[in-house]
């Protein structure tokens, strides 16, 4: 710095006048007086670590806000490839972990997700690259072959999908009612996917396990993702006429077939006993649930539940069907018992409550799988709820998703990379997510989550008509805003607001703003980060 002149005193003041300099400090470098240097440390956001699919939730949302929805969609489903159909029956585990929840309430991500599947409806995905020689067979197109199969062909690999049902879908079709996933929806995606992506479909034509060596001899690789295509019968309860099981229910109500009768019972407490309880009571059935333990150990999503018993699905708790027997009329005549806690045994059956006549019994408790799944080939993988059991939607696609990253590594391909990108590493370890004491908040004000609002109970229970709307535009760009981009650097620039050495910059370009930090003049204060709302800054000693 050049030398300062101090001027001489003012001869009418009793005080000298200030030194003044001319040039700046640009050519002090103060950064060498630092013992800690800040470093830019991008975390995963809770919202992530808990998604199966470890989507990118902070950094799609940031992108939405600042660049709109097709630069949204695209990071979306570059780890996604049915949002709009997730949008709508997933259980949001992101939600669930968002740290907004311990500040007001949770950012809505599962509605702006759905907000960007139904505006992709009609965008193609990016076209794969020239085909590569490699073929994959995907047996089954539920959601885990699905996956599988798009994340295969947008990579080059040629893909034939086989489908025992007449139409894609698997469970997302034949077992999830309209109300909670339109058919419409359901068939626009799809067709998007495989249309866009160039995957060969193959309906009608059911792959057996005995037909897997055969069919190991014509594609270099086989996912194997039927699904769980038998239900379980309890004791005491037999197949004959007027018994279903959950899965033969909803599959006839989605191809049209309702049910004689006008009385049903539904035994069980998960999402299939809920969706077979609201689908009867929309063909205007008079029905009721018996479950052996309470609502809230009900297994079944809360809203769901919340739903079935706003349009009149009657709920009876702690009881148990122990018997079935033929009445007159082709009716049936049910033995209700109490459902008591055995110590150590679970639970068992009490005192007879009553001969219950109905016309019809669903018997919902679980599924397994339809034949024997010994054959094991190097070659051959499973996934889905075949290998994991009954399990959500997202947990599928995020089975599907490992397979085809697992194929792709097998063939050369740089599924390491692809996985970097993707975050799955992310959330490995606890010290790699921004915790919510980490953040620093002073500078947010509570604000109520944007949430649409459910059809009347009195409309819904007559049609299957959608029970929740999806967002406007205006709403979903005001509850991504909500989103505090945990461990994602946004640009917000507090931390140049607050850097006494003016040693941090922001820089703009076709990315967005990012912060530069000037090493040569930063003294390693530390203001920076901790006034950094997202917990991306730390002090790292200076070696």
């Amino acid at each position: 710095m050049q030398i300062l002149e101090i001027k001489a005193k003012n001869e009418s003041a009793d005080q000298w006048e200030l030194p003044v300099s001319s040039t700046t400090t640009a050519i002090n470098l103060t950064g060498s007086w630092k013992f800690f240097r800040p470093q830019l440390v991008e975390k995963a956001a809770p919202c992530q670590a808990a998604c199966p699919l470890h989507i990118d939730i902070a950094v799609y949302l940031r992108e939405l806000v600042q660049r709109g929805r097709e630069a949204a969609l695209a990071r979306l489903r570059s780890f996604h490839p049915l949002p709009a159909i997730c949008g709508r029956v997933c259980p949001h585990f992101c939600q669930q972990h968002c740290n907004r929840r311990d500040f007001d309430q949770a950012v809505q991500t599962g509605s702006i997700e759905r907000f960007l599947g139904d505006y992709g409806l009609d965008i193609p995905f990016p076209a794969p690259p020239a085909l590569r020689p490699e073929r994959v067979a995907v047996v089954g197109s539920g959601p885990a072959g699905l996956s599988c199969a798009a994340f295969l062909a947008r990579r080059g690999i040629q893909v034939t999908m086989y489908e025992k049902e007449s139409l894609p879908g698997g469970l997302l079709r034949y077992g999830i009612p309209a109300y909670r996933l339109p058919r419409e929806i359901l068939n626009r995606e799809i067709d998007n996917l495989l249309h866009s992506l160039r995957i060969e479909l193959r309906c009608g034509r059911e792959i057996k396990s005995a037909e897997l060596p055969a069919l190991l001899e014509e594609y270099d690789y086989v996912f194997r993702a039927p699904g769980l295509g038998r239900s379980r019968l309890p004791a005491g309860i037999d197949p004959g006429p007027g018994v279903f099981t959950g899965l033969e229910l909803l599959r006839d109500i989605s191809v049209g077939k309702v049910p004689e009768g006008s009385t049903f019972a539904v035994i069980g407490g998960g999402n299939a006993a809920v969706d077979a309880a609201r689908s009867l009571l929309r063909l205007g059935k008079d029905v009721r649930i018996i479950y052996r333990r309470t609502l809230e150990e009900m297994p079944a999503y809360d809203d769901e539940k919340k739903q079935a018993l706003e349009e009149g699905v009657a709920l009876r708790q702690q009881q148990l069907v122990t018997g079935v027997e033929a009445a007159d009329g082709g009716r049936l005549r049910l033995t209700v018992s109490e459902a008591v806690e055995a110590d150590g045994s679970g639970i068992e059956a009490g005192a007879v409550i009553e001969k219950l006549p109905v016309d019809g019994l669903v018997v919902a408790i679980g599924q397994q799988a339809a034949e024997d799944e010994s054959f094991s080939h190097e070659r051959l993988l499973r996934g889905g709820d075949l290998v994991s059991g009954p399990a959500t939607v997202v947990e599928a696609l995020a089975s599907g998703k490992k397979a085809a990253l697992q194929i792709l590594s097998r063939c050369g391909l740089a599924a390491e990379t692809e996985v970097v990108e993707d975050g799955l590493p992310a959330g490995e370890s606890a010290g790699n997510i921004a915790a919510f004491d980490d953040l620093h908040l002073e500078y947010y004000q509570p604000q109520k989550a944007v949430t649409p609002v459910e059809e009347r109970a009195a409309d819904r229970r007559r049609s299957f008509v959608e029970v929740v709307p999806s967002l406007t535009e205006a709403e979903a760009l005001a509850e991504a805003g909500r989103c505090f981009n945990c461990g994602s650097c946004n640009g917000c620039g507090i931390c140049w607001f607050f850097c006494p050495d003016l040693a941090i910059a922001l820089v703009e370009d076709d990315a967005g703003t990012s912060v530069v930090i000037d090493e040569d003049h930063c003294k390693g204060c530390g203001l920076c980060a901790v006034s950094c709302p997202r917990a991306v800054i730390e002090m790292q000693e200076d070696m």
